[in-house]
Parts: structure tokens; sequence; C-alpha cells
């Protein structure tokens, strides 16, 4: 007698998992530091706040986001992302909204902070949308991941460019409580009716696949032993060399970046560039990212994610060199945001999918949030000590070379992040099978 498999279902619900994660990534896109900057200008002529007061309120953000981040992600992993997530949309919008209304610093730093609690937007962190898919998918988890966050790379463009036109139309507070309503819209519906923790939780399989069969080992017994893989929980994963291999290499990799994005734009303005054209190649930064990103995502499903990370900072590397040699070149602003952006792409695949394939599905968003509560506040000093260096005699030149001395280290690093062994569970031996004759 042959035992016929269940039928797969035409449609997974997984990339229903995928679109509520995309929409969320987009919508919230007013909160990423890219849209942020194009409101410092009005918020400080109207508020009579300096630069550096109204931006340290990113840092404030990125600490709470890294402070909330570990919590965040035991919730995450024990009761799904469905109820934290609409409740971080509500979130958002009240804090993008409150924007509209502050009056004083303290009470702007107050709504940074609540906007970090969020989840959304914070650098490496990101629990609410990138758990979801990476629990979803296991062979297709690469372009998974990779089209969830194009939608915040896809979000930060364009809203951007939106904002511009409605801070000079309508206003820079009315333009936030459009950008807050867009992000409750976007996020608190959809989380709220489709999202849903696991496949297993609908009676699924990951991918939409049918079980498998376990492989049998050797046994005295009669009947076949099988052994299960588990995954690692929290404490086992922070004690494997890979763990914090990973977590040295992205750090120095966030804190050098952080400043390198952040002074880009003075760079150039002050070796004659214009506006217009430092622009243009901002926007084209996060398109060329979230190109590479689902791209690259792709391949991941075909060679060791590692290579990625590797390949990665080949591409930001030579992304720097047009800063590095002190280039005047117009064409060198757009040759380096086109090559920036397709390494910026391809390294993420690798730190998006680092933690789900190497410590497994179960515990990711505890592991991840462990990770991103130090690497955020450790980055979140990138910005205020590059402004320092620079402020007291170090020229551009020696800045973008040190940057791109970390570059290489991290990404070098990356290719001897080898995954950790597989973790067992206890050997069950099974019942009889029916075999076909």
């Amino acid at each position: 007698m042959v035992t016929a498999a269940p039928p797969q279902p035409r449609f997974f619900y997984g990339w229903v998992i995928v679109a509520v994660t995309w929409l969320a990534n987009f919508t919230t896109a007013g909160t990423n530091p890219l849209v942020f900057s194009v409101f410092i200008a009005p918020m400080t002529a109207d508020l009579g706040l300096s630069k550096a007061e109204l931006v340290l309120g990113i840092t404030f953000r990125m600490i709470a986001g890294g402070l909330f981040a570990p919590v965040l992600g035991r919730i995450v992993d024990r009761y799904g992302a469905r109820w934290p997530g609409a409740i971080a949309g509500t979130i958002v919008g009240i804090t993008l909204i409150g924007f509209s209304v502050t009056t004083n610093v303290y009470a702007l730093y107050a709504l940074f902070i609540l906007s970090g609690f969020s989840g959304f937007s914070i650098v490496g962190g990101n629990t609410l949308t990138i758990v979801p898919p990476a629990n979803w998918f296991v062979l297709k988890r690469g372009r998974a991941i990779a089209i969830s966050s194009a939608g915040q790379l896809l979000g930060s463009a364009v809203f951007a460019l939106v904002a511009l036109r409605m801070i000079n139309g309508i206003g820079w507070r009315e333009t936030w409580v459009v950008f807050g309503v867009i992000a409750f819209l976007g996020v608190v519906p959809t989380y709220a009716l489709f999202m849903r923790r696991r496949p297993e939780d609908m009676g699924l399989r990951p991918d939409g696949v049918t079980a498998a069969p376990a492989p049998a080992v050797a046994s005295t017994s009669t009947a076949p032993v099988t052994h299960e893989d588990r995954d690692y929980t929290m404490r086992e994963a922070v004690r494997t060399p890979v763990f914090w291999a990973n977590f040295a290499s992205t750090t120095l990799l966030m804190f050098a970046i952080s400043p390198f994005l952040l002074f880009r734009p003075q760079y150039w303005t002050g070796i004659g560039f214009s506006g217009d054209l430092i622009s243009l190649g901002l926007f084209i930064d996060p398109f060329m990212f979230a190109a590479a990103n689902m791209l690259m995502g792709v391949y991941a499903e075909r060679v060791p994610i590692r290579y990625l990370g590797v390949l990665g900072g080949v591409f930001r590397t030579v992304g720097i060199l047009p800063l590095t040699l002190g280039m005047t070149w117009p064409g060198s602003v757009i040759l380096h945001n086109l090559v920036w952006g397709i390494g910026s792409g391809t390294t993420s695949v690798f730190q998006t999918m680092m933690i789900p394939e190497y410590f497994g599905r179960t515990h990711q968003g505890s592991i991840r949030g462990m990770m991103t509560l130090a690497m955020v506040v450790i980055s979140s000093l990138g910005g205020p000590i590059g402004g320092y260096m620079l402020d007291h005699g170090m020229s551009f030149e020696v800045f973008w070379w040190l940057i791109l001395a970390a570059v290489v280290i991290a990404s070098a690093s990356f290719f001897f992040q080898k995954p950790p062994r597989a973790l067992r569970a206890h050997p069950t031996t099974p019942g009889p099978v029916e075999v076909a004759r």
C-alpha cells in the first residue's frame, strides 16, 4: 500500500506574511533618519534648535530601541508579531503626529524615545519585520526577507522625496500628521488581521512543503532511531564563537558606516558639488540597495550566505574609493552611490539571514534582540565620535581611509563565520511506517 502525500496548497500563506511586513517597512519609513534629515532645516528654524540638538534625538531613539530589543525579541518568539506589531504601529503613528505639535526639545526627545520602543527602522533590529518571514520560509528565506526589507529602502526614498514637496506645500507639521496616519493604517490593520507567528500554528510547514521523513541512524533496535535537529536558545547561541565574531564585525561595520552616511553630503558640498547632484545620488542609493538585496536574496539560497557578506564588502570598498581618492568629477557621486548601494544590499542579506540560518527559527527574536542591544548602542556613538574627530582637525581624506579600513576588516571576517554545529534533540523511536510493495 502506498500512502499519498497531502497535496501542497496552490498559494502559500507565507507570502501574505511577506506582503504585510513589506507594507509595514514601507509605511513606517517616516521614522528613518534619511527621511528625518529632510525635516532638519524647517524644524531647527521653527523650534530654535541647533542641528546637533535636533539630531541628538535620533541617538536617543537608537539607544531606546536597542535597550528594548531583547524584550521585544522574546515577546515575538513567544507570542508572534501580530499584536506587538499592531501596538508598535500605533506607537509610530502617535510619535509622528506628536512631532507636528511639539514646541520644545524635551518633548521632542520623549517622542524619539517612544518611537524607539516600536522596533521599526531600528538599524540591525527590525525584529517585527525580519522574524516573521524568517519563520515562514527556510528554502526561500533569502528572497522572502529581501522582498520584505525592500519596503523600507523604497519607502525611505519615496517618503524623502514626498516630504520635500509637502513641506514646501503644506508645512512640516502637517507633513508629519500625514506620515503618522499612513504609518498607522499601513501597520495596525494588516498586522491585526493577517499576521501569524509560524506556519505550524496554521497546520502548515515552512515554504508550504509537506513534511519530510527524518533521517535514520544506526541502532541495535529493529526499529530505526531518528534524531531531529533543534534550534539554539539564546543562552546556547551566545556560547558559540560565531555569535561573538558576527557581533564584533557587524558592530564595527555599523559604527564606521554611521558617520560615513552622516557626513557624505557635507563633504560633497565642501568640494563644490551641487545640491541637486547630491540629492540624486542619495536617491539612487536605496534603490540600488533594494535591487541588490532582492537579487542576492535569491542567490543566497544557492551559496553559503557568508560569501555574500564578503562580496558586499568588496562593493562597499570600491564605493568608498571616490571619496578616499578625493575625486572631484561630478559623476563620482553617482558612481559612489551606485556601487555603495549594491554593496549595502548584498551585505544586508547576510546580516538579516545569519541568525535564523545559523541558530534556527524558534528563538531568533531573542537572539536578534540580544545582539541588537549592544550593536545599536555602540554604533549610535559613531556619529558623535566622527563629528568630534572632524571638528578637531582630522581631514576628510584620513577620515574616509579609516572608514574604508573598518569596512575591509569587518567584511573580510565574514568569510570565517561558518554556521555552528547542529544541536540534536533526544533520540526517538518512531512507530511502524508503511512502505510501498
